[in-house]
């Protein structure tokens, strides 16, 4: 049966079962590492059993079923009958797996196929296993001993623990509201406790399956101990009608006097007790309120809008210089800055943080290192850096790459680090930071190293250049010789790496999102890779230069540095004109030549200006005839004649109207740089 996409409620369950799951995929990988930590599997069964309830609703039978069984295993774990080990967690990654699998189909309009049997045999083992021992888990909750309270009815004798502790219950208590709240008995939940879902009954006695939102937050606040004094008077007065029946109605009100004296209030009548909740909803919603969802669509024509309001700035700006007119100045200045700032607001509405990214890799970590056979713990900076969301997405997969090449080619075996006097869990640091109108994202380890000279005979071997290129290359050509198409340092090919793919893919990524990759590394010490990409692809700040009479911008990330060239300082080296720029040589060629169609040589000046420009790993000099200045502009599509064009990015329009061609660097020089010039 297809499902309707359309449908509000299920896009609700949609988007908040996306979060649950990409929680998730941390909270399993962190409770590998603390399996004591109640508050974790507390957080994990909750987001198990949100999903489960959702999906009821919703008639999902084989996410409902899969997630059933899930939670009865957390129970278990909860209440410590069980404790976590490292094929238990497999099993869980694979139950979160199958669980996206399900949410991708319910995204696709389809029903969820049901799950593998073979997963839910693993389940069903957990929980039979332990049914032996199960008494002896019985032990560990406190909450017995303040039973010395005075004979009341059962109602309050279930009551009067939770008053006395405030901000602790127990765990079946939790389990049994959080059902109520369903509509489905709980894993676990016992048949002698039913004070905790009486209040729940009572309220919901016309439709028990559905509950508001302000009711849901009412009661996890009254479980998590928020409402320290009111809600146990009241959970206690619905517990006791619902067991007295309705022949004795007066009973309730002595029940509660002697559970709480000091709050006469709570016996006024079932009025008040409703009250309670209702108190707690209206904070609830007003935090509801604060925030609306929007289509990602209606930002991204907002942000165009902006891009042409800028633009539109740029051409009065350009106008007012014309006028010298002191008021008019002083407007477009106050322009200007409400452009700005209207820009940034806009901008901000598009950023997501990086965490989004991040998430997803202890588990890459973890499942990897462990079918590697390492001990590696991976260590996150920097998760709140917001960036574009576009860039959000560009950017998982190379980070994917790169982390997997760090477990797998980075760190050693803990043997051999043991035996080199480093300690036998490896360390993996992935960080990200804001500098300036970048982000800056660092991967870096602890491991083996590279070595240059290593680097050098594998690209001779690989025939790749002869032995004296390779001699000449400097430390960081070396490293980059990592990004070729088809080079690898690994001597067998597996499922993981050897053939060469994976990081060429990640430079050619990174150069489409206008990024530069930096690598250092000391042998024995570790590798660290930093990628610098712009905060956002929509609006990008430019060098505007002059070839013949065309304009043309430079990305300014890709600009390194500008200066001017005594045409006759420079030098050729393997066919190759070149520049020394601090005692370095750089390769130099002549944009003109590339991209002017009427290009004389006798038009040569004795004077260049020369952009320096880094073009993935390397640093490229390019020959202007004019530098304009810096300029913020709105990329657009290249026209139907001038689409797909190598060497062009798209095109904009500047200050005084004129149209500018947006360079593509790594592009360019892939189809005019081996061309002899």
């Amino acid at each position: 049966m297809m499902l309707d996409t359309d449908d509000e409620i299920l896009q609700d369950f949609l988007v908040e079962a996306e979060e649950i799951l990409e929680g998730l995929n941390e909270q399993l990988v962190e409770l590998e590492n603390r399996p004591q930590d109640s508050d974790l599997l507390n957080a994990i069964f909750r987001g198990f059993h949100t999903i489960k309830g959702g999906a009821g609703f919703l008639n999902l039978e084989a996410m409902v079923a899969l997630c059933h069984k899930g939670e009865d295993v957390f129970n278990l774990l909860r209440q410590g009958e069980r404790t976590v080990d490292a094929d238990m967690m497999d099993t869980f990654l694979k139950v979160l797996d199958t669980l996206n699998t399900m949410f991708d189909e319910i995204k696709s309009a389809r029903q969820p196929s049901p799950a593998d049997p073979i997963i839910i045999e693993q389940l069903a083992a957990y929980l039979s296993g332990d049914v032996v021992i199960a008494p002896a888990a019985m032990q560990p909750p406190p909450p017995p001993e303040p039973e010395p309270e005075p004979a009341v009815t059962p109602a309050t004798t279930q009551t009067a623990p939770g008053a006395a502790a405030s901000d602790e219950i127990t765990d079946d208590e939790f389990e049994a509201l959080l059902d109520q709240l369903h509509g489905t008995a709980a894993p676990g939940s016992k048949g002698s406790e039913p004070a905790a879902p009486a209040p729940l009954a009572a309220a919901n006695t016309n439709d028990s399956d559905d509950i508001t939102e302000e009711e849901f937050e009412a009661l996890l606040d009254q479980l998590q101990g928020k409402n320290k004094a009111g809600p146990a008077p009241a959970a206690a007065q619905p517990a006791a009608a619902a067991q007295q029946a309705k022949p004795e109605p007066a009973k309730p009100v002595p029940v509660q006097a002697e559970a709480t004296t000091a709050q006469p209030k709570a016996a006024v009548s079932d009025s008040s007790a409703a009250e309670t909740p209702a108190a707690k909803a209206a904070p609830a919603k007003q935090q509801a309120d604060t925030s609306v969802r929007v289509d990602t669509s209606r930002l991204d024509e907002i942000m165009n809008m902006v891009g042409e309001l800028v633009l539109v700035r740029n051409r009065i700006s350009t106008l007012e210089a014309a006028f010298e007119n002191e008021d008019m100045a002083k407007a477009v200045n106050n322009l200007t800055v409400v452009t700005g700032d209207l820009q940034a607001a806009v901008m901000k509405t598009r950023m997501q943080p990086i965490k989004k990214v991040f998430g997803r890799f202890p588990r890459v970590v973890r499942d990897l290192a462990r079918s590697l056979k390492k001990d590696i713990n991976l260590e996150l900076r920097g998760e709140e850096t917001d960036l574009d969301k576009n860039l959000v997405e560009a950017l998982a997969d190379p980070l994917v790459h790169l982390v997997r090449n760090a477990v797998d080619h980075g760190v050693e075996m803990p043997d051999v680090r043991e035996a080199n006097g480093k300690p036998r869990q490896g360390n993996i640091v992935l960080g990200a930071a804001q500098e300036g109108d970048h982000i800056l994202l660092t991967i870096a380890d602890d491991g083996a190293g590279m070595d240059p000279e290593v680097l050098r005979r594998k690209a001779v071997e690989k025939g790749m250049m002869d032995q004296d290129t390779a001699a000449r290359l400097t430390e960081s050509e070396c490293f980059a010789l990592i990004f070729s198409p088809g080079f690898s340092m690994k001597q067998e090919i597996t499922d993981i790496s050897g053939r060469g793919v994976g990081m060429d893919v990640v430079k050619n990524s990174i150069s489409k999102l206008n990024g530069v990759i930096d690598i250092k590394s000391e042998v024995g010490v570790g590798t660290t890779l930093a990628i610098k990409v712009p905060l956002t692809l929509a609006i990008m700040p430019t060098l505007m230069v002059m070839l013949g009479d065309q304009i043309f911008a430079f990305p300014l990330v890709n600009v390194n540095e500008i200066f001017h060239l005594d045409l006759s300082k420079t030098n050729v080296v393997d066919g190759q004109q070149t520049i020394m720029v601090r005692n370095k040589a750089l390769p130099l060629f002549y944009l003109r030549k590339w991209l002017v169609k009427q290009y004389t040589p006798s038009d040569k000046a004795e004077i260049e200006h020369v952009v320096i420009v880094n073009v993935g790993t390397q640093r490229v000099g390019f020959v202007v005839d004019q530098l304009l200045g810096q300029e913020e502009v709105v990329i657009k599509p290249l026209g139907a004649l001038l689409q797909g064009t190598q060497g062009l990015a798209g095109a904009t329009i500047t200050g005084d109207g004129r149209i500018a061609l947006i360079l593509d660097f790594p592009e360019l020089m892939k189809a005019y740089a081996n061309r002899g010039y």
